[in-house]
């Protein structure tokens, strides 16, 4: 790494743009991992609705008995990340004292940590999401207000509130949006759609808009309902070393662990929409299997690339565990 020792100078720094997170404030803060690596969350299965038969008089008039069930979903923080810089008294003297350990400090966590970890979130929320809009072609300003609406349907068709939905699209997908007639033509909701190009809402969905090297490959866009993931903190250790025994100057130092999990019971508040050939599965709406059992390829299941979807093969006759299964909806 380059060391540029000042002439004459200015002593200001020239600081590079950043932006504030925006996944933050998106997660559920019910579940405690302080002094565990692990939690695991228990959801509990539904009951069949019976006929209740009044004449029954050898068994229960309320129909079989069922004992009920649940399902486990182990969660284990594993995303540890950390940095080591010195600023040596010499050469921070000849640069004017530019690098000011707190200063160098904050700018990591403006610049590095920030949107390192709302990539990740964004990732670890696509791979998680249990609905997938597959389309035939890129959305265009005719067409993406319709495609977020239709991504809004599926979600309403599983059950999933109408509220606290949150939709995450890139920048350049998001210009069609602000273009597009539906928006711009529609009276005071319209306008809030574009305030600032930032935030509005759609569908009476939050728009957040992000840089497109944030969105996971093969997503154009995808609405997350708040609450239906978590993303644990388990360390966050910044400091500054101001005498260190292995350098004349301070050393600035830092790590965090954290990750982001989906809740398997509420997955579908989750759907992502992205561009696939028709050969690829595109054209269809997909939902994850959550909990895959039985034999995949008879079953008619299909595993995920993006938005892309491969049929299983009729080799395929046991549920693979490296394998997020899929089934088509329409």
């Amino acid at each position: 790494m380059a060391i540029n020792l000042a002439k004459q100078a200015s002593g200001k720094v020239a600081e590079r743009f950043k932006l504030d997170s925006c996944t933050e404030g998106l997660f559920t803060s019910r579940y405690n991992w302080t002094g565990v690596a692990s939690v695991q969350v228990y959801s509990i299965d539904n009951l069949p609705l019976q006929n209740y038969d009044a004449t029954e008089t050898s068994n229960s008039r309320f129909g079989t008995l069922t004992e009920l069930g649940d399902t486990v979903q182990e969660m284990t923080v594993s995303d540890d990340k950390s940095f080591n810089g010195a600023i040596d008294k010499r050469n921070n003297t000849s640069q004017l004292m530019i690098k000011s350990a707190s200063s160098v400090l904050k700018r990591e966590t403006d610049e590095v940590i920030i949107p390192y970890v709302d990539k990740y979130r964004l990732t670890k929320l696509a791979d998680g999401a249990g609905l997938v809009s597959s389309i035939t072609a890129a959305s265009t300003k005719a067409n993406i207000v319709e495609n977020i609406f239709n991504a809004g349907a599926l979600m309403s068709n599983k059950n999933v509130p109408k509220s606290q939905r949150v939709v995450f699209i890139g920048e350049t997908t998001a210009v069609k949006l602000k273009l597009a007639d539906q928006v711009v033509g529609i009276d005071k909701t319209g306008e809030k759609s574009i305030v600032n190009g930032v935030c509005g809402t759609v569908d009476g969905a939050q728009v957040r808009i992000v840089p497109d090297s944030y969105m996971p490959t093969g997503v154009e866009f995808m609405i997350v309902r708040k609450g239906v993931a978590c993303a644990p903190q388990k360390i966050e250790t910044y400091r500054i070393l101001e005498e260190h025994p292995n350098i004349d100057g301070a050393v600035v130092q830092g790590r965090f662990l954290h990750d982001c999990f989906v809740l398997d019971s509420q997955a579908n508040g989750i759907v992502i929409c992205g561009v696939a050939t028709s050969a690829n599965g595109g054209g269809y709406s997909y939902e994850r299997v959550i909990e895959p059992a039985g034999n995949p390829y008879t079953s008619g299941w299909y595993t995920r690339n993006g938005a892309a979807f491969t049929a299983v093969p009729s080799s395929e006759t046991t549920v693979n565990t490296a394998h997020t299964y899929y089934k088509r909806l329409s």
